[in-house]
């Protein structure tokens, strides 16, 4: 038979859907690239990005088989306050992350910020 059935990786449209906002890294890519995901499937999601020439706009799409793979380095969030980072980062053998980031409130403005 020419296709089989077979168990494979999808990514879950409940957490990331059009609109969610993304910061994505290819291993081949010197740096990341930020911007909107415009469409999504299990197999693909293909996110919009402003390059430098701001009368045009770009796309990259990101494969799950190569997210599966490690060839991608993805943070996303849908409401800016709960960001996801994939792959998750494992906590170090023999115990607890004891470093915690330092927080900072700036006076003009009465934000707090994190300092990791």
């Amino acid at each position: 038979m020419l296709l089989v059935n077979a168990e494979r990786k999808e990514f879950n449209l409940e957490e990331i859907n059009r609109g969610t906002l993304i910061y994505a890294k290819h291993k081949s890519w010197p740096k990341g690239q930020t911007g909107i995901v415009t469409d999504a499937s299990g197999d693909m999601v293909r996110v919009q990005y402003l390059p430098s020439i701001q009368n045009v706009l770009n796309h990259f799409f990101i494969s799950a088989i190569e997210a599966e793979a490690g060839e991608w380095e993805v943070r996303y969030s849908g409401d800016l306050e709960n960001i996801v980072s994939f792959p998750e980062k494992k906590p170090e053998p023999g115990g607890e992350d004891t470093e915690k980031p330092e927080e900072r409130s700036d006076d003009s403005n009465g934000f707090k910020r994190t300092v990791v």
